[in-house]
């Protein structure tokens, strides 16, 4: 069972969570392709990647990795929080055998218990450090 986290215990500069994902696998790819009905090749076949696209592999969507760093915000909340907003821009692929590592750190905290939140500053980089996504996403927690 998920921990509850309380409005109380965050405070602006906080690192709240981190994680990582993959390696990516074709597997991933192809089960996120189905789901979504999304039949671009880009997602799967590394020969049609490597003539008309110009990649080495095939790449994850980028509604796959939203999908993860989405998972990872909702299992930090806990039961009684939730995810008010979200926005993110892709800056880099991600590429067959990359891990994905995402992290949140609180910046801004509400000062109204009516209305308890917390904005977050979001970051998605894979094995090599380099950045795949940056973001910023809106908490909502409860307060003791």
């Amino acid at each position: 069972m998920t921990e509850q986290r309380f409005l109380d215990d965050v405070q602006p500069g906080a690192e709240l969570v981190a994680r990582e994902y993959g390696p990516l696998s074709i597997i991933d790819t192809v089960r996120w392709a189905g789901l979504q009905e999304n039949t671009q090749q880009l997602h799967y076949d590394r020969d049609w990647v490597r003539e008309h696209a110009g990649l080495r592999t095939f790449i994850a969507s980028g509604a796959y990795r939203q999908a993860l760093l989405m998972r990872m915000l909702t299992d930090w909340l806990g039961p009684r929080g939730r995810l008010r907003k979200l926005g993110i821009r892709h800056t880099y692929s991600t590429f067959e055998g990359d891990t994905m590592r995402f992290a949140a750190r609180a910046v801004e905290k509400s000062a109204d218990p009516a209305d308890p939140w917390i904005a977050c500053e979001l970051e998605g980089a894979n094995q090599e450090g380099r950045q795949v996504l940056t973001g910023r996403c809106t908490l909502v927690l409860p307060t003791r």
